[in-house]
């Protein structure tokens, strides 16, 4: 049932705002059914890529935050940090990157990094770009990487950024990148093996049901992520400050270097690390989450930011 009506969704494309009736259903199963709490939706054409956007709208609401998800995850992977901002009275936009959920575009592919950044500009742009109040940005892993290029580029300003497990570079990289070199020639496509990358079972579950989780991974967006450092290997210290919340058994981005490269790049940052945590802090074991949900909410809540 949940599969027709994704791709009911998908083939309807509606613009945003337009209701569908396949939506409650999308909302029952990802756990974001909501009390007062207005929700609107559609697709935005943007930069080539039709992109699935989702807005919640508390009744009473103090600010907006900007939410992008990582790589192979879609917004409402999101819920519980989705429900935690709701409840805590935020307003929240997100979208499914390209080729990402409902959005448009090759599965868990782009030929280029600069797709996510043009579509994420593109929506911050409609959504922000009539002058009035600076959003929050939340982010996790990729998400982060793209926020953070907006915002050194100055295509974006948020008055505060909360980057989880943001990627700077992935666990392993300079051995996968030798792997790479070498089934270049012979292979484009990957099988998908679920990792660990949190300590909540039933999430683990959850997510190798889910007919927004693909299973197949094309190699070509591991060339654009290699495109992607090589470009970013230029060091430049910025006058940019957030808070990164890092898992210390992360083993999907490679922690100890995003830590230094945001001390020596972004100096009036945070840094935050969760003992106990992985990969997907929001979507962790109760305590880890919970104490995720903290931390990022009191930086958000604090007046003297």
């Amino acid at each position: 049932m949940i599969r027709r009506s994704l791709e009911m969704i998908r083939s309807e494309c509606l613009p945003f705002g337009v209701e569908s009736n396949q939506i409650e259903r999308y909302k029952e199963y990802y756990d974001l059914q909501m009390k007062d709490c207005e929700h609107h939706y559609g697709y935005i054409q943007v930069a080539g890529y039709n992109l699935f956007v989702q807005q919640f709208k508390p009744s009473i609401y103090t600010k907006t935050v900007f939410l992008i998800h990582g790589y192979l995850d879609h917004a409402a992977s999101l819920s519980k940090a989705i429900r935690k901002l709701v409840d805590n009275h935020y307003e929240v936009i997100v979208y499914d990157l390209p080729g990402h959920g409902l959005s448009s575009g090759e599965r868990m592919s782009v030929n280029s990094f600069d797709d996510y950044f043009e579509t994420a500009k593109g929506l911050y742009d409609f959504f922000f770009s009539h002058g009035g109040e600076t959003p929050y940005l939340v982010a996790h892993s990729t998400g982060g990487a793209i926020a953070l290029h907006l915002v050194r580029n100055k295509q974006a300003r948020f008055s505060k950024m909360v980057l989880v497990a943001p990627l700077f570079r992935p666990y392993l990289w300079k051995t996968s990148t030798l792997g790479l070199f070498l089934t270049k020639p012979f292979i484009k496509n990957i099988k998908r093996v679920y990792s660990r990358n949190s300590s909540d079972e039933e999430y683990l579950a959850f997510t190798k049901l889910d007919p927004l989780q693909e299973k197949v991974l094309p190699l070509s967006w591991l060339y654009a992520l290699g495109d992607w450092l090589k470009a970013e290997l230029e060091e430049k210290q910025e006058d940019i400050s957030f808070l990164m919340i890092q898992g210390s058994r992360d083993k999907t981005i490679d922690v100890a270097f995003g830590e230094k490269k945001v001390m020596s790049m972004y100096p009036n940052s945070q840094i935050v690390r969760m003992d106990e945590g992985s990969h997907q802090l929001f979507n962790e074991e109760s305590v880890v989450r919970n104490q995720t949900f903290y931390v990022m909410l009191k930086y958000l809540k604090d007046q003297r930011r």
